[in-house]
């Protein structure tokens, strides 16, 4: 097994930030999330949760000119994630595509930390509900998938404190 490597969080949040200002005029919604949301020291990637404006073509065309650029090199294109490399630090970039119904629980799972999901996901199934793995949302008893409008909905809906993103571990 292989260590990842660790990167300083000042030039993690520098990479991150100066990604999220070119594609914000091309997400309805964009955020950091991961162990730089968590305010960790030191981070293995980066992991942003987005949600395209429109029908997301100037999310890709936008993307796309950052590859051709050569600040992205692009590892892995998929349609619910895209993982790239920061050209001049090396820093792994994880890029998580979102829906509205998604957009909350998308950025409380890719928040993390593990643990913490772990028991988020134990307490959704103490009150008959699924809390997806895959961010894609809360399913009730019966196994329909809740509107969830932001993080602090999911919390209350598991009648559990809010946890601010650097108390989750």
């Amino acid at each position: 097994m292989t260590d990842k490597a660790l990167f300083p969080v000042r030039i993690a949040h520098a990479v991150a930030d100066k990604l999220a200002a070119e594609l914000v005029s091309t997400t309805a919604q964009i955020e950091i999330a991961g162990s730089l949301r968590r305010k960790k020291p030191f981070v293995h990637d980066i992991d942003m949760v987005v949600l395209p404006s429109g029908d997301g073509s100037a999310f890709k065309v936008a993307l796309e000119t950052l590859m051709q650029r050569g600040s992205l090199t692009q590892i892995r294109d998929g349609d619910k994630i895209k993982v790239f490399m920061a050209a001049k630090t090396g820093i792994p970039i994880d890029i998580y595509i979102a829906s509205r119904e998604t957009f909350a629980t998308l950025l409380l799972i890719r928040t993390g930390s593990k643990e913490h999901n772990i028991k988020l996901a134990l307490r959704a199934r103490e009150l008959r509900m699924k809390l997806r793995a895959s961010g894609d949302g809360i399913e009730d008893a019966e196994g329909a998938v809740l509107r969830i409008g932001s993080e602090e909905e999911i919390f209350r809906l598991l009648d559990m404190p809010f946890a601010a993103p650097e108390q989750r571990g």
